[in-house]
């Protein structure tokens, strides 16, 4: 675990295809979303703080030393809307998902920012469970967004 650390993410469009595969990979066996590497390519990510790759040192530069992401970008006047969090499952629930979002939270009232918002699919519900913990509440359901179905689109103060 000490080779395992959080960094600051590049624009998805920056990545090498190898990159942009192990990212395809990474969304695929933990969410079932099936993404292109031109749509990952053309996220409307920028370079700023509150973008991070959670990396296994021991093995970077080689894409396999990819284990989660998060992407986010500024939304509406004063918000932040978080396009990517994934984590693999090897990973989860030994902190790294609520140390990039507090992370993430510290970026954001850095800019100025004062909400953040996101897309979760409906049956997701450990991951609503986590993000409502951090005062985010489901504000709209979201027919057809997923290609697996339900979603919801939930929001909250930082």
């Amino acid at each position: 675990m000490d080779n395992i650390q959080w960094v600051y993410g590049f624009e998805p469009k920056t990545l090498s295809d190898d990159w942009k595969e192990k990212v395809r990979t990474l969304f695929l066996k933990e969410t079932g979303e099936q993404y292109t590497l031109d749509s990952i390519s053309n996220l409307p990510i920028p370079q700023w703080a509150g973008n991070m790759l959670l990396l296994d040192n021991s093995k970077y530069p080689h894409p396999d030393a990819l284990l989660g992401l998060m992407w986010a970008l500024p939304h509406e006047i004063d918000g932040v809307r978080i396009a990517a969090f994934v984590i693999d499952s090897e990973f989860q629930s030994a902190g790294w998902g609520a140390r990039a979002w507090d992370h993430l939270v510290e970026a954001s009232l850095a800019e100025g920012k004062k909400t953040i918002q996101l897309e979760v699919k409906a049956e997701n519900v450990r991951a609503q469970k986590f993000y409502t913990s951090r005062n985010l509440a489901v504000v709209r359901h979201l027919s057809n967004y997923y290609a697996s179905g339900l979603g919801y689109m939930m929001k909250g103060p930082i």
